[in-house]
């Protein structure tokens, strides 16, 4: 049997402060553990849910937390989470039951080779056996998530004594073992290169128009970034992940989103620039426009912890692998050799602000109901300035993320949670719980679909329960509206994105949550009312077709219907075609 109480103070004193889950029949000897020990705890609805609070527990503070599941069907149901934390680069600890493996039986009880299906996804698999030196192996655990570039990591505890030898302490199981990918830790202890160190400083003094790409992996640091951005007068762009590192009303914060367009622009200033250090990022999809950003090889430095982020998608003259507080200790210490501020004028960065910030003409804003408010990005510029500076805002996937991240400034560090390259429906609700948990003296919002809502709705339960200040901003419009808007682009029909009616009122009260209708707000200070009461808040936000949309749908019909005819004309020719 496992030693849970071992292992209950082994988190707590490898830094793990808060943990999330749903108990079942194999963890109860964990769960009698965890309730004498000083570990938090919030049971969630789902282990899906406790995966995604995880991940915004993380993203509002920097501290990893522990999900914890029961196996086989809790370990399968939380994979989505766990996946979602792979590619945001959350570190988290999955703590789940060991399968049954009585020798000599076969098709056992919830038996399936966890460690090979979550191979994929985490970056370590851990066994915690009889005789483990418990303490040593969730250190190695915690070092494996948090280390290079971070990430979630599996350990199985055993529920009773099995013929299998106990590990050795601080032994680790990697499906790499197995055949299947090399999992292997991703081990960062080496000091930087000196002579990488010592080129980026001559390049840092030297540079006349350099340019910060920031990533989430640069947050922590985000005082000491403000003072060398305004020291120097360098221009920042950011990732999605790391938007409001600095705040984004700074006129050196460029301000720059894929989805608000501009791509030319930020490639401009990049052909400008003498010096581009990309640090913390990873430089996938998301973090690189698409892959679209035209970082100049000669003049670029990557920075991170990790070797294979260094090593993918975008060549540089320097590819120094250090951390954050490494980096800009560096750029801080060496900036004040510099000769003077940058080149760059305040005019050329002003237009280009200017330019990025422009929503992009050819997005049609979907129209909203509300006091004196038409459309969608009236709605969010009247957010913003109903919210506090340091509020932090999660979204869903959907179309009210791609709203927010065009018309939505963020003014503080951590205050923008999103879900990133995978892009799941169903994050926002418990990632917000997770934040407002995290960061309990800041505002929390969600803002979510009315798809994402029946996705995760009922972990609402859970900010109800526990009392958790929380407003869920509910786009209300009766579809899975993303991908309605793109069919009625491409031939003006959607089809399967219809969802089930669903009256937020009466779902508000029957989980116990209060529920407001946007248009019959008075003013500014009732959000503010909503925000401070004890227990989680519904504002339902009526969302419909704009004139531009239902313009932009009757002109797709109409080419579809001109297609039509002219396939079917060409089909009758090729029919009467002598053989």
């Amino acid at each position: 049997m496992t030693d849970f109480d071992a292992l209950c103070t082994a988190l707590g004193s490898a830094g793990i402060r808060h943990t999330f889950g749903v108990p079942g029949t194999q963890s109860l000897g964990m769960f009698d553990a965890l309730r004498a020990s000083d570990l938090g705890f919030t049971l969630a609805a789902h282990e899906l849910g406790a995966a995604f609070m995880a991940n915004g527990y993380y993203r509002a503070s920097g501290r990893p937390a522990a999900v914890l599941t029961i196996g086989g069907p809790g370990f399968t149901n939380a994979l989505t989470g766990i996946a979602e934390a792979r590619l945001d680069s959350v570190p988290l600890l999955h703590l789940v039951s060991a399968p049954a493996s009585a020798p000599g039986e076969r098709f056992q009880l919830q038996a399936i080779d966890q460690t090979e299906i979550a191979g994929p996804l985490v970056k370590g698999c851990f066994r915690v056996s009889a005789g483990t030196d418990v303490a040593s192996l969730i250190r190695e655990a915690v070092r494996c998530a948090v280390g290079g570039e971070p990430g979630p990591v599996l350990i199985e505890y055993d529920t009773v004594e099995s013929g299998a030898p106990a590990a050795e302490a601080g032994e680790s199981r990697h499906p790499g073992a197995a055949g299947g990918p090399d999992m292997t830790p991703d081990r960062t202890s080496r000091e930087p290169d000196p002579s990488q160190l010592q080129e980026l400083a001559a390049r840092w003094t030297g540079a006349r128009r350099p340019i910060l790409l920031l990533g989430q992996g640069c947050v922590s640091e985000s005082a000491r970034i403000r003072r060398i951005v305004e020291d120097v007068r360098v221009p920042v762009l950011t990732t999605p992940s790391a938007r409001g590192l600095v705040p984004e009303d700074h006129p050196l914060v460029l301000g720059f989103d894929v989805l608000r367009g501009g791509l030319d622009v930020v490639n401009r200033l990049l052909e400008a620039s003498d010096l581009v250090i990309a640090a913390g990022c990873k430089l996938g999809h998301n973090g690189s426009a698409g892959f679209r950003l035209e970082l100049p090889p000669e003049r670029l430095v990557r920075v991170d912890p990790s070797r294979e982020v260094l090593e993918a998608n975008f060549p540089a003259a320097i590819k120094l692998q250090a951390d954050a507080a490494e980096l800009f200790a560096l750029l801080d210490e060496q900036s004040r050799k510099r000769s003077g501020d940058s080149e760059w004028t305040d005019q050329e960065l002003a237009d280009a602000r200017a330019e990025l910030r422009r929503p992009p003409s050819s997005a049609a804003d979907p129209a909203v109901e509300g006091p004196g408010i038409r459309l969608a990005s009236e709605f969010f510029h009247w957010l913003r300035q109903a919210l506090p500076p340091e509020t932090i805002l999660v979204t869903d996937s959907g179309l009210h993320q791609i709203l927010a991240r065009r018309h939505f400034d963020i003014l503080s560090e951590r205050g923008l949670l999103l879900p990133s390259d995978l892009q799941s429906m169903g994050f926002g609700i418990p990632a917000g719980i997770g934040a407002r948990i995290a960061a309990p003296d800041r505002p929390v919002v969600v803002l979510v679909g009315d798809g994402g809502l029946l996705m995760s709705g009922l972990e609402i339960t859970t900010a109800v329960r526990d009392r958790l200040p929380l407003l869920f901003v509910v786009f209300n419009d009766g579809y899975l509206n993303q991908i309605r808007l793109q069919q009625l682009g491409d031939s003006g029909r959607p089809f399967g994105v219809e969802i089930a009616a669903l009256d937020h009122e009466q779902f508000a009260s029957a989980v116990g949550a209060e529920h407001l209708a946007f248009e019959t707000m008075q003013g500014p200070g009732e959000l503010g009312r909503l925000l401070d009461r004890d227990g989680p808040a519904i504002l339902e936000l009526r969302v419909g077709d704009s004139r531009a949309i239902r313009s932009k749908a009757a002109g797709a019909r109409l080419k579809a219907a001109a297609r039509s005819v002219r396939d079917a004309s060409r089909a009758r020719r090729r029919g009467k075609r002598p053989r």
